[in-house]
């Protein structure tokens, strides 16, 4: 049996395993469950907050490599620990296996623990279906197009069922990201501040994607903090940022971060926590951060992308580009868990979490398509290399008889000698693929014995152990040098590369005469040309040594120049998607509120310290709302605006609706439920009343002027909120959710026609 459940992040793929497994335990269809993860981290998290949490009375144990206890019910193991020592467990030995990412760890890795055990089998993964290889779905017999997961809970459901959390963006761009740090483009001062360095000012010519890469500028460090800390979700004093994760591009620019951090809020001096792989005593920093008021911060490289599990995370800030989907989707997952798994509330805004912020610095894709990214199922090197050499033997089709030739059908068939004919997936289909191992095989090639090859041969490489990489990698760009060669398709990248690794060699191998030939031919300009008898011995001479290389000269750059936030924040107008940036909103509200309030009854009567009537500031909240959102999106922008989300230089501060009172909330910071609540914000008019006192207000003198009773007048406070929420009512109102509670027949049992359209009249007269 075969299952694959694939739930978002957050939705309990933990507790709905354990309950499965608590299942087949008591129904004695499971004597001996074993759950499987590609991560140290995940399989930690399986047996803690897993198999001890859950079924705490059954015995436990993680499989190491020197430890293989067979007399437990549960076992936890990573993937690469058990293809290592599977066969000291017998096929039948577990009932249930089940594998946490199984996106991952099924086809890509080991494949054959799949193959080797008789188990039930339930695949189990956070990455959305869209974007699962179809290999993967394979492996559980879904042969559906497009294929379909046994059980699917995907994000957008389990945020409509409130189960998990929804968010808000906010991107932003510095000056020096958007603009590049180029020398000929900064002023007077900057350039002597550079001078000042011992830095030419002429030869700095960085592109703003270089940043953290080969150049790191403290200002823009600074100028990015200044911006966090201003827009990111405080907690519940408001005084402290709620718990945020900072993802960084390298352990270097992890400690960067911190150290500007403490440099500028020296008053929060256990604020920020740098947590990366590279770190002694990850797990207790983690727990740390987990578990305690303080650090707030955590500044994690990779470590926490995925796996980890802090509910009260409400802020996720991207220092760095992510180009995978998949991998961006598991990030975003850090910040979906609702406020019911929350511990501490006092951490969150206002005591509550209904949704979480993304503050993005690198224009990353929140919103892409599934077609855009699958799961790449990277080849092992070795199949890289057999692949090549296949496509030479391609190449020699017509000449058969050539040494080269030879030369290449034998370092194929050493390849193939190499493959372990004791593994349980070699045996499966060594029937199959015997013919490789005969010498008849050889004798003549033809395209059908290729991809036989290609095909039922070249994966079997996975499985042989004590792989050189280095070696390898060598290998396979002189091998794709041969085939180029032969193809009269050179690239200077292939050049390029191979010249770069035998530069780096040590001395002892560059000055060793019998090397020294294949030395030469990398290094020259022979080597675009260089015959594959020469570079045959390339490989012999050096391939071997390139776990020796010299390390790379860091040509990285550290530089201290004033940056400024260049861009921050848009706002999408209209149907038509005219997007602004939030300053730009800003001026034409205003300058249209203005306009609008000038001559206006209800703000005249005010000014003169008059009380205006109800239907004044009724007509006043409908003008408003009509005008900002239509004439706004067709006025002209007093500056250049974006013209789309992806174009450079546009950033985001966007929720899912485009409703006006959204982004009025968004541009001014105000948590306003109506425009006549922005007005009074804005023109500092105490008196002024919100939208929702003036429709109470007039709901209550509705009611009071007739005889209701009890039941009539729930049902008329009801029907207050629903109007409020829609800001109209229809007949079909009365009869739909959530005012259908009070029985389908509710209208009639209590209300006479007359009264019915004296409602409808009343809440006509109050829509705006």
């Amino acid at each position: 049996m075969l299952i694959s459940l694939v739930m978002a992040t957050g939705t309990g793929k933990t507790r709905t395993t354990m309950a499965l497994i608590d299942l087949f335990l008591r129904g004695n269809q499971a004597r001996r469950v074993l759950f499987v993860a590609d991560r140290k981290e995940l399989v930690k998290q399986a047996l803690n907050d897993g198999f001890k949490a859950f079924l705490p009375h059954e015995p436990n144990h993680w499989i190491r490599s020197y430890n293989t206890d067979t007399s437990q019910r549960l076992y936890v193991s990573t993937v690469h620990t058990l293809s290592a020592c599977r066969k000291k467990y017998t096929p039948g030995f577990f009932d249930l296996i089940v594998f946490d990412e199984a996106h991952r760890s099924i086809f890509n890795l080991f494949r054959e623990v799949v193959e080797y055990f008789d188990a039930r089998i339930v695949g189990l993964t956070a990455t959305p279906a869209g974007f699962i290889d179809r290999n993967t779905f394979q492996v559980f017999h879904h042969h559906e197009d497009p294929p379909k997961p046994t059980f699917l809970y995907d994000y957008k459901q389990a945020i409509d069922e409130r189960v998990l959390v929804d968010f808000d963006i906010y991107q932003a761009h510095t000056g020096f990201q958007r603009d590049g740090i180029r020398g000929a483009n900064l002023n007077e001062e900057e350039r002597n501040e550079l001078i000042e360095g011992g830095i030419e000012p002429d030869e700095v010519d960085y592109a703003g994607t270089e940043l953290e890469r080969t150049v790191s500028n403290k200002g823009t460090q600074r100028k990015q903090w200044e911006e966090i800390m201003q827009v990111c979700y405080k907690d519940q004093s408001g005084q402290l940022p709620g718990k945020m994760i900072v993802f960084a591009l390298t352990q270097s620019h992890a400690t960067r971060l911190a150290e500007r951090f403490e440099e500028m809020y020296p008053q929060y001096p256990n604020l920020v926590q740098v947590i990366t792989s590279k770190m002694e005593r990850t797990d207790d920093l983690i727990e740390n951060f987990k578990k305690n008021d303080m650090p707030r911060i955590a500044i994690s490289v990779d470590l926490m992308d995925t796996g980890i599990d802090v509910p009260e995370v409400v802020n996720l800030v991207f220092m760095k580009p992510v180009q995978s989907q998949i991998k961006l989707t598991q990030m975003i997952g850090r910040g979906t868990r609702s406020q019911e798994t929350c511990k501490h509330l006092e951490w969150l805004p206002e005591g509550k979490k209904d949704k979480f912020l993304i503050i993005d610095f690198w224009q990353n894709k929140f919103d892409r398509e599934p077609k855009d990214d699958v799961v790449s199922q990277d080849l092992p090197v070795l199949v890289k290399i057999f692949n090549m050499r296949l496509k030479l033997l391609e190449c020699y089709l017509k000449d058969q008889a050539s040494p080269e030739h030879e030369q290449v059908i034998a370092n194929v068939r050493a390849q193939i000698a190499k493959i372990p004919l004791d593994a349980f997936s070699v045996q499966k289909v060594y029937a199959d693929i015997e013919p490789a191992w005969t010498e008849g095989f050889w004798l003549h090639l033809t395209q059908t014995k290729i991809n036989f090859l290609r095909s039922k041969v070249g994966p079997l490489l996975r499985f042989v152990a004590g792989t050189d990489v280095a070696a390898a990698t060598f290998t396979n760009k002189v091998e794709r040098l041969k085939h180029e060669i032969l193809t009269d398709s050179v690239k200077s990248a292939t050049l390029e590369s191979i010249a770069e690794d035998v530069s780096r060699l040590p001395d002892f191998v560059l000055q060793d005469p019998q090397k020294q030939a294949s030395v030469n031919t990398c290094l020259s300009v022979q080597l675009r040309s260089a015959p594959s008898t020469a570079l045959n011995q390339v490989i012999d001479d050096l391939a071997d040594q390139m776990r020796n290389r010299r390390e790379k000269p860091s040509s990285f750059l550290e530089i201290d120049l004033k940056d400024r936030i260049a861009n921050s924040g848009y706002i999408t107008l209209g149907d038509g998607g005219e997007q602004v940036y939030v300053q730009e909103y800003r001026e034409r509200v205003e300058r249209k509120v203005l306009e609008i309030v000038e001559n206006h009854p209800a703000i005249a009567a005010l000014r003169n310290g008059e009380t205006p009537t109800d239907l004044q500031l009724i007509a006043l909240e409908r003008i408003l709302r009509q005008e900002l959102s239509t004439k706004l999106a067709g006025e002209e922008p007093a500056s250049e605006s974006p013209k789309a989300a992806e174009t450079p230089g546009t950033y985001q501060i966007a929720s899912r609706s485009n409703d006006v009172i959204s982004n009025i909330r968004k541009a001014f910071n105000l948590k306003t439920g109506s425009l006549l609540g922005f007005l009074r914000e804005q023109l500092e008019m105490e008196a002024l009343p919100d939208y929702e006192t003036v429709v109470q207000r007039n709901f209550e003198q509705y009611i009071a002027r007739r005889q209701f009773n009890s039941d009539q007048i729930h049902f008329l406070r009801s029907v207050q909120n629903v109007f409020l929420q829609k800001r109209r009512i229809v007949l079909a109102d009365l009869y739909d959710e959530p005012l259908d509670r009070f029985g389908e027949d509710a209208v009639e049992r209590w209300f006479t026609e007359e009264q019915v359209n004296e409602l409808l009249a009343l809440t006509n007269q109050l829509a705006a």
